[in-house]
């Protein structure tokens, strides 16, 4: 074989090594903002988790819900069900903002059969309450709009979403209408009429979906759903303009950074312009009156802008979208705005956005023509909106992944945070490095975790990131750096991915001593912390064992680990011995047994992971072994 023929060869193997091992985006477990709500509202007696009952609401015509209420929970005054999850991350391109999105998770943001991952059948409810149709004008009609997949996960063909109505007569659910999963699309308009047969005194209607029910996968969203009489079948306009999304940002380049840091440069970091879109969902042009306001102190403060100081007006055709770039930062080539955050010595700030809008007449409903935001100057730099829609990862031993970042000061870095939400799989034992590099192409690392304190995923039960603290600060001066880790384990590291952004060529990956740009739109949800004050939005407390209540001893250790509980609280907890690559080792049960024998077991570092049987709580140590 000549030279030529072995270069080639070379390349073809190099070629199919780097294109199997590339970046994968994977399907979530749960519901982070649910389990986020179910945590803090599980034990309050106002809670809708304690409050919940069977007591129907009688309503009259019209039924109208855009479930731009921006709650966790479908609106109990027109719903009697918590199975959906209202929000306006799912949806693409929606109607109006906020949308009810159905999958394979419960009220509570855990899957509904965890234990089978084929399991499959019926999944959420959203009925109504029931509704008094007994004096009818003339024909009536519901009209809503659904989408398959939207930014989540793509409905197989065998999942469906349907439609039934309540028959009185013989207390039956009675299916009306379906449609088969398919791939993403446009947001479809959907007109049932509703005959005299169900036209009394109680009612319903509900929807339902069939789905895969070990994950939070299978996504429908359902907007816009309105009932009322005196409609036809080509009744299709709906008087009615609307926000279709509350994700606003005045920043050019970040959603949040530290507050010391914007200072440096206020007018440089000011976005041009931020775009606003408005949908007009009428059969007429409408003109919008629109304006914005800035207030400070998480909107509690003083007003610091109005922009346009008089509303100013566009109009919108019908059934369309209509986006504005509403000045922020623009004096150039002439005069716009000049909008920059007012300058003061707090460490941290957060400032409300809102935007509003008149039209004339007003329209059927107002609740979705005002929209807030928050610009969050907290210790952190960020490009993500907080929430994810899938998770993202890298597969191999030794395999990197860095976010790029331009800090604007001198500071010292003193953490990392991380927004890991499962996805099938519970991954907590892998283990990886964090790490910091100044150059990415050659290498230039200025952090690295030392081997003795490799870090694990750990799973936030509230909607939030978490801290991975570096052992020593780092001082970095102001510059462009690559923040991430480098894997230890072979399984993916989950970590969140936000769809509704996109800074994918911030962020690169490692697999075979190549690094590239991320593959997918969106941003990766791990952002660099500078000083040590705590951000201006307070994080909800985990709902986890106090570590420091458990010992494991002796550290290191050569013959037994041993376990021990400072103050016993009659619990039981599974452990479990993982190596480095996140292999079990040893697994048993506190306090039937208080210690582990690892004699026969190689000198390294391990894994401790001890789960509460009756909380699921997890608490995850580290041991050396030395002999």
């Amino acid at each position: 074989m000549n030279k030529k023929t072995l270069i080639s060869l070379f390349l073809f193997v190099a070629a199919i090594t780097v294109s199997a091992q590339k970046d994968t985006l994977m399907q979530l477990g749960m519901n982070n903002a649910i389990r986020a709500f179910y945590n803090q509202n599980i034990n309050n007696p106002d809670s809708p988790y304690l409050k919940k009952s069977n007591n129907k609401v009688l309503l009259t015509l019209p039924f109208i819900d855009d479930f731009s209420q921006n709650y966790i929970f479908a609106d109990a005054n027109l719903w009697q069900d918590m199975d959906v999850y209202i929000n306006s991350n799912f949806p693409d391109n929606p109607i109006t903002y906020g949308v009810a999105t159905f999958d394979g998770l419960d009220s509570t943001g855990y899957p509904y059969d965890f234990t089978n991952p084929i399991s499959w059948g019926i999944a959420d409810y959203l009925t109504s309450q029931p509704i008094d149709l007994s004096s009818i004008i003339d024909s009536v009609y519901l009209s809503f709009y659904y989408q398959p997949q939207g930014n989540g996960n793509k409905p197989e063909s065998k999942d469906s979403l349907r439609l039934e109505f309540f028959r009185l007569a013989d207390s039956s659910w009675v299916r009306v209408w379906g449609v088969a999963g398919a791939p993403n699309q446009p947001f479809k308009k959907v007109m049932i009429p509703v005959d005299t047969s169900f036209q009394n005194n109680a009612f319903q209607f509900r929807f339902v979906n069939w789905a895969t029910l070990s994950g939070n996968v299978d996504h429908w969203n359902v907007d816009y759903v309105y009932l009322n009489d005196n409609r036809n079948y080509a009744d299709t306009a709906l008087n009615d303009v609307s926000f279709i999304t509350n994700h606003h940002n005045m920043l050019k380049d970040y959603t949040a950074m530290p507050w010391s840091h914007y200072l440096t440069d206020t007018i440089g970091l000011m976005a041009t312009a931020m775009d606003v879109t408005y949908r007009n969902n009428h059969s007429s042009t409408y003109a919008v009156f629109y304006e914005y306001q800035v207030i400070d102190a998480n909107g509690a403060g003083p007003i610091v802008e109005t922009y346009p100081i008089l509303p100013a007006s566009k109009n919108v055709s019908a059934y369309s979208n209509f986006t504005e770039p509403q000045a922020v930062y623009n004096v150039s080539p002439s005069f716009i705005n000049d909008f920059t955050f007012p300058s003061d010595a707090s460490q941290t700030k957060v400032f409300q956005i809102k935007n509003y809008f008149d039209i004339s007449p007003n329209d059927i409903k107002i609740d979705n023509d005002t929209v807030l935001s928050y610009q969050v100057f907290g210790s952190y730099y960020a490009y993500d909106d907080g929430s994810a829609e899938v998770g993202y990862g890298v597969q191999g031993i030794g395999s990197k992944l860095a976010n790029q970042f331009t800090i604007k000061k001198n500071d010292t870095l003193t953490a990392f945070q991380i927004y890991f939400n499962p996805i099938t799989n519970n991954l907590s034992a892998q283990t990886f490095r964090l790490k910091v590099w100044s150059s990415l192409s050659p290498e230039v690392v200025v952090y690295s975790q030392s081997a003795s304190l490799f870090t694990s995923p750990i799973y936030s039960n509230t909607n939030e990131f978490l801290n991975y603290t570096l052992e020593v600060p780092q001082y970095l001066t102001a510059g462009t750096y690559y923040f991430g880790w480098e894997k230890i384990s072979s399984e993916f590291l989950n970590v969140g991915w936000d769809v509704n952004t996109n800074t994918k060529t911030k962020v690169f990956y490692n697999a075979v001593g190549i690094w590239q740009n991320a593959s997918f739109n969106g941003s990766l949800m791990l952002r660099p912390v500078f000083g040590s004050f705590p951000d201006p939005i307070v994080s909800i407390s985990e709902d986890t064992e106090t570590e420091d209540n458990f010992i494991v001893f002796p550290n290191p250790t050569s013959q037994f680990i041993n376990f021990n509980q400072k103050t016993s609280n009659n619990e039981t907890y599974h452990i479990q011995l993982i190596d480095i690559y996140g292999k079990l080792i040893i697994e048993t049960e506190y306090p039937f047994a208080d210690k582990i024998n690892i004699k026969d077991f190689t000198n390294g570092i391990y894994i401790i992971r001890i789960v509460n049987h009756k909380t699921q709580n997890l608490i995850i140590k580290k041991v050396i072994i030395a002999k």
